[in-house]
């Protein structure tokens, strides 16, 4: 039986022994032997390391790494503080453990038996923070599977050794943290509800002063991370942060030891170690607090609203695809599905296609730009409002393409593929991309390709582009019960929504207008006829076909197929059949030239 756990009190314990460890007598205030202490801590280290909790910490951290990387592309510069968000929920689990093992004793009514003990109280509780080095293992076995990942998947930048080390910082003051309420509070709820503070501490829509968002333990989803085309400096200051966690670490620390030791000596030291601590803790705050450079913000702002002059370009197909700096992989992703479009085209269009990254940048944001006046704000704000897709509107040929929104594989990448392809035949057959203001200018809306034979073109190129599965195409016309329309021209129409139209790889969504559920299913039609039947009926009068005001119906006699039906009957779930009237929404407006 160890000394933690309790056991029958060595040979030569007697009323001096228990009094030194109630911190009285000469011997109270000598520190502990170090043989001592590292006896104690490895074996607490040993427990922490194999505790149930913590392991269940590091499995819950590892599935909120994943959830908040999401599909996309990971890009380092976020990758890494979404680890640290991981690490949180790490160091809540580290911080029960912790608390559940410095109140061991006096919860388990064994203080007379400790007291026994050669070892003081103050002994064992530096013993139990030496043994925080049993959480380091989770820690960075986290850390490694994480970043594993990212790579596997093809990140962007380079990882930030103070992001990461920030994480590992994060999990060691919890366990302090921990150790400090477990030497005062023995009860089990009280780590339960160190931990949930902890937890609360983590995101800022609840919690005041957003422009300190960074001295909080971890900042989680409050920040512009996952839409920057490049790291900022000092956004988060990492370094800084880094350092503040290691001071609330050695000041938790202290606090868990002054519950403990009761002489004079020792505590003096103590306390002037608690200064130190809280000097270095506000230094690190005060640099975090400080405004990101001026120079910085400008050119971010720089690169955001005006993306030419940051991106390189390059032409391939006679399409220019430009993209940031560092994202240069994305290329061959890129490439596939367009140049798959224009191979099947019986005539290249006029204009060339231009395939562009754009950042979205939300303006004010006082993590972001506080400690600047209002003026220079107003005018960042106004510069990010000019750029391009912030509106919802591209130009006839153009694509955007949302930096952080990319998938990295997977279904979201074929998804996106299809998205991009379809884009791209929309270019091709000259359906507008853009959406159009409605009376007043308050709404934006994608208009509709109604009745046109160009919009069954454009979705026939991108499913031969593509191949999609045949089960997400038919997906986009609405399941259980309920379908998917519009109105248009004060008729209610029956819309398609395309795989990856709600994903944002692509803007405008879905790279152009809303498309109709006749028009997928005639294009679904042409798929089964052989592919040479139908390029010799479009190239015959491909002009024609791109004509806004000839319809499906005379692409469908051409092809010599029937013309496909359309129901717009919706089943209620009380079993009535009704077919939805106009006037449930504003009126989408009909593509034309």
């Amino acid at each position: 039986m160890t000394t933690t756990d309790g056991g029958p009190a060595p040979p030569g314990a007697d009323a001096r022994t228990r009094a030194r460890d109630q911190g009285g007598g000469v011997n109270a205030a000598r520190a502990p032997r170090l043989r001592t202490v590292l006896a104690l801590g490895r074996v607490e280290a040993s427990l922490l390391a194999r505790s149930l909790l913590v392991l269940a910490g590091l499995l819950a951290g590892g599935a909120v790494v994943w959830w908040s990387l999401g599909p996309a592309e990971p890009l380092w510069w976020n990758a890494g503080w979404r680890i640290g968000s991981g690490q949180l929920v790490l160091g809540m689990a580290v911080l029960a453990a912790a608390q559940l093992a410095a109140g061991r004793a006096r919860r388990n009514a064994m203080g007379d038996l400790y007291a026994s003990f050669p070892a003081t109280a103050g002994t064992r509780t530096l013993a139990h923070l030496v043994s925080l080095v049993g959480a380091a293992p989770a820690s960075l076995l986290l850390i490694a599977a994480a970043s594993a990942v990212v790579q596997l998947r093809g990140p962007v930048g380079a990882p930030s050794i103070a992001v990461l080390a920030g994480g590992l910082l994060l999990v060691i003051a919890a366990g302090a943290a921990g150790v400090a309420i477990g030497a005062r509070f023995p009860h089990p709820l009280a780590g339960v509800l160190g931990a949930l503070a902890l937890f609360l501490s983590s995101g800022q829509s609840h919690l005041p002063w957003a422009a300190g968002a960074w001295l909080y333990p971890w900042a989680s989803f409050s920040d512009q991370l996952p839409v920057l085309p490049g790291p900022l400096a000092g956004y988060p200051p990492a370094a800084a942060h880094a350092v503040e966690l290691a001071g609330l670490a050695a000041l938790a620390g202290i606090v868990a030891l002054a519950v403990t030791v009761r002489g004079a000596r020792a505590r003096g030291r103590l306390a002037a170690a608690g200064i130190v601590a809280v000097a270095v803790t506000c230094l690190a705050e005060a640099v975090q607090l400080r405004p990101i450079p001026a120079a910085g913000l400008n050119h971010l702002v720089s690169e955001v609203a005006d993306p030419a002059s940051a991106q390189r370009c390059t032409t391939a197909s006679h399409v220019r695809y430009c993209l940031y700096p560092g994202f240069g992989r994305q290329l061959p992703s890129l490439e596939a599905p367009v140049d798959s479009v224009l191979a099947h085209l019986p005539a290249r269009p006029t204009q060339a296609l231009t395939v562009r990254q754009v950042a979205t940048l939300s303006l004010p944001d006082a993590t972001l730009t506080h400690g600047h006046p209002a003026w220079q704000v107003s005018r960042w704000d106004a510069r990010v409002q000019r750029a391009p897709g912030s509106d919802g509107a591209a130009p006839a040929a153009a694509i955007y393409l949302p930096v952080g929104s990319w998938p990295a594989a997977g279904g979201q990448l074929a998804d996106a593929h299809f998205d991009l392809a379809l884009a791209a035949a929309g270019w091709a057959v000259r359906i507008p991309p853009q959406a159009i203001g409605t009376p007043g200018g308050q709404v934006f809306l994608p208009c509709v390709p109604l009745g046109q034979a160009r919009e069954a073109i454009a979705i026939w190129l991108a499913i031969l582009a593509t191949h999609p599965p045949a089960s997400e195409l038919q997906a986009g016309l609405g399941t259980g019960g309920g379908i998917f329309g519009t109105d248009v021209r004060n008729t209610f129409v029956r819309t398609w929504n395309n795989p990856g139209m709600f994903d944002g790889s692509v803007l405008p969504p879905g790279g152009g207008p809303q498309y109709t559920a006749a028009g997928y299913l005639l294009a679904h039609a042409m798929t089964h006829l052989p592919q040479q039947r139908v390029s010799h009926v479009l190239t015959g009068t491909w002009g024609s076909w791109l004509n806004w005001r000839t319809t499906d119906a005379q692409l469908a006699a051409a092809l010599g197929i029937p013309m496909p039906s359309v129901s717009t009957r919706v089943t209620l779930p009380s079993g009535k059949t009704v077919t939805p009237g106009p006037g449930n929404g504003p009126q989408a407006p009909l593509c034309t030239t």
